[in-house]
């Protein structure tokens, strides 16, 4: 193969990787492909804590501002310490990253769905 034809098949792959990832909604697809286990640079991740799992309604949600899932979990295990379960015994926790809005009709918001919920 000459470099001609190299160029080519680089260019046209470019190409088909440029129309897949812009299809619905771009940056999820960018963050599926390259963060595959932790929040893009333009993601935000969510800490959704369980104090005690005998008491399942009882929800602490955080704001949507940790940067990773690093910064998420050492949140969590901050408010277990505060609660006396510095080791996560009695409660549970989960991170969710990415959270993208979904459109209905006409274009308008229709809830959405986080990309990633991890442990």
């Amino acid at each position: 193969m000459n470099k001609r034809m190299l160029r080519r098949a680089v260019l046209a792959t470019g190409i088909a990787v440029l129309a897949a990832v812009s299809y619905g909604n771009p940056q999820r697809h960018i963050a599926d492909l390259i963060w595959i286990d932790d929040a893009a640079p333009w993601e935000k991740v969510t800490a959704v804590y369980t104090p005690d799992t005998t008491k399942p309604t009882e929800i602490l949600i955080s704001e949507a501002d940790f940067a990773d899932l690093k910064s998420c979990r050492a949140y969590v295990y901050e408010q277990a310490a505060l609660r006396g379960d510095p080791d996560l015994q009695k409660g549970i926790y989960e991170c969710a990253i990415g959270f993208y809005r979904s459109k209905g009709k006409d274009n308008a918001p229709d809830g959405g769905a986080y990309r990633l919920i991890l442990k």
